[in-house]
């Protein structure tokens, strides 16, 4: 079970708003240790108050919030073992701890507001560190000279007075407040290396602590001033921080040569998918890429293998998965991020084309279509009086006029349709659903059967759209026979299949299969014919009307000597 605090109304309004005092308080008791005799009663009385004191300010877990056991027994133990040795050295550490949290809060752009109460305290710090707590804790042989003595004991203290009168917003610095670890862990490293160098040069100074840390003092900052002037100069190159940009952004590969290479793709690279899957595998050449997988709206994939480490991103529909040789730094996680996004914007352009594209071939049909309602006009006006001259005398030969009776009907029908369709290509027109045994005894008796077999399976009756059935069969049998024009000896064979009311039509064929490139997109967009013979768009017009009515057009098999288009509910 977790220990946690009895849950008090009001507790951690009233702990955020001494937020201030709990700083001096906690400042104040690690001076009063800092003073007394090392390894004393008092020392140890003090510093267990100041720890008490940091749990209450500490940025990291805000007060009221649950501890789990395991964390309270490992605190309590590492309290217990400082309190009990009191290692010197170890005391010299806290207070470069402390430094780092206070240099997280002083240097990040949030906290200006606040930045001068935590930067009095980070001075006091630093100063007691060098001037006092090293030399006394660390260097025990050091004889501390009387004013830096008195300084110490009676007049730093009163630094810390300007806490208690410096603006401080107690909203802004509750436990959800800023915190840049980078730079805290920068602030510690930077203390230990002045310590560790003042520590270092008592070598070169016979012995004297307070010349080497006045000198490692002056150096240290001397370099500080030289990197910063090199990190952005005024005048002249760009600095360091350019170069660290630079690098960051590369990490081993420059971005430029990789979007130019993706570039030239999208330029030589149509197809959507053959383009996500070719930009992928210029990512797969990255060193630390061990393969990954792709998702999209029209297919997915793999490259590589996989591996324990992965990232995971979407831009435009995209789902992208990177599996790495190892997890990725925040700036290799940047870095691909942006490698993912690139390939899909270019990824989304090329659906978009694809998409204009279709509809650009659907807009030249209707606008040819525009062109020859007039004339589909006429010849339905002179097929309707054909039909309504039809003779009824026994003297006409009687299988022409049934021929003629059954055929012209339905010409006329088709033709008032297509007529309607034109004259408004935006409205979609319906036809009443026919009897699917009446469709298909019209089918067998107005279609020449030469060479075509017919076969009825399963039982039960349903509705179907005749247009939709109609179209389906004459589609593929327009394409069966012009194979079979190449093949004399090719089977053609159409199949009605019965099921629990539903209906599912079949046209095989015997012939060669389609082209693979073609198979893809066959019901998703019209195909150029060779000799620029127009488009095939008769199959991608049929899947947009068949999925208007509820039904799904399909090639179900395309294997030499057996080629079948299904036609069924979706």
């Amino acid at each position: 079970m977790p220990a946690t605090l009895p849950p008090t109304p009001g507790f951690s309004t009233r702990l955020l708003s001494a937020r201030r005092w709990i700083v001096l308080a906690m400042l104040l008791a690690l001076h009063a240790a800092l003073v007394t005799d090392p390894g004393g009663a008092f020392q140890r009385i003090w510093l267990i108050v100041h720890f008490g004191l940091f749990l209450l300010w500490q940025p990291f877990v805000a007060a009221e919030q649950e501890l789990e056991r395991l964390a309270v027994v490992m605190l309590l133990a590492i309290t217990g073992v400082i309190i009990y040795f009191l290692p010197g050295w170890l005391i010299v550490a806290w207070i470069s701890v402390l430094l780092g949290i206070l240099g997280g809060k002083v240097f990040t752009l949030q906290a200006r507001r606040q930045g001068r109460f935590y930067l009095v305290a980070f001075f006091y710090l630093a100063a007691i560190l060098i001037v006092w707590a090293v030399p006394s804790l660390v260097i025990r042989d050091q004889v501390i000279p009387p004013p830096v003595v008195a300084f110490v004991q009676s007049v730093l203290p009163f630094s810390l007075v300007a806490l208690a009168f410096l603006p401080f917003d107690s909203r802004e610095d509750d436990h959800r407040q800023v915190f840049d670890f980078f730079y805290a862990v920068l602030v510690f490293q930077l203390v230990v290396v002045l310590v560790l160098g003042a520590v270092a040069l008592t070598r070169y100074t016979n012995g004297e602590y307070f010349t080497a840390a006045g000198l490692t003092v002056i150096g240290f900052g001397g370099t500080l001033i030289v990197l910063a002037v090199l990190w952005g100069p005024r005048q002249g190159f760009g600095g360091l921080r350019t170069y660290l940009s630079r690098y960051l952004m590369s990490v081993g590969m420059p971005f430029e040569i990789w979007v130019r290479r993706v570039a030239d793709l999208a330029e030589r690279e149509p197809d959507p998918q053959r383009f996500l899957h070719q930009a992928l595998s210029l990512v797969s050449e990255l060193p630390w890429v061990r393969g990954g997988e792709w998702r999209s709206p029209e297919g997915e994939g793999t490259f590589g293998e996989k591996a324990n480490d992965a990232a995971r991103f979407a831009f435009h529909g995209v789902d992208l998965t990177f599996y790495t040789e190892i997890d990725l730094s925040p700036a290799l996680f940047l870095h691909m991020r942006l490698l993912a996004q690139v390939v899909g914007e270019f990824y989304e352009s090329k659906r978009r084309e694809a998409e204009m594209r279709r509809n650009a071939y659907v807009q030249a049909v209707h606008e040819t279509g525009a062109r020859l309602t007039h004339d589909i006009k006429n010849l339905l006006q002179s097929l309707f009086t054909l039909t309504s001259a039809a003779p009824r005398d026994e003297s006409f030969d009687a299988k022409y006029a049934q021929l003629l009776s059954r055929q012209l009907p339905q010409i006329t029908r088709r033709l008032q349709t297509t007529l309607d369709q034109l004259r408004s290509p935006q409205v979609e027109i319906r036809e009443p659903p026919r009897s699917v045994h009446a469709w298909w005894k019209d089918l067998e008796r107005r279609t020449d059967a030469s060479g075509v077999l017919f076969e009825l399976h399963g039982e039960g009756a349903c509705m179907v759209p005749a247009s939709v059935f109609d179209g389906f069969v004459e589609n593929c049998l327009v394409n069966a026979r012009r194979k079979r024009d190449a093949n004399p000896g090719m089977n053609i064979r159409v199949s009605l299949h019965l099921s629990r009311g539903r209906a599912s039509l079949e046209i095989e064929d015997s012939g060669d299969p389609v082209p693979a490139s073609i198979a893809e997109i066959l019901f998703d967009e019209p195909i150029p014919r060779e000799g620029g013979a127009g488009f095939a768009i008769g199959l991608y017009q049929l899947a947009r009307l068949a999925a208007q009515s509820g039904y799904m057009a399909s090639l179900a098999r395309n294997e030499p000597g057996r080629v079948v288009f299904r036609l069924e509910p979706a």
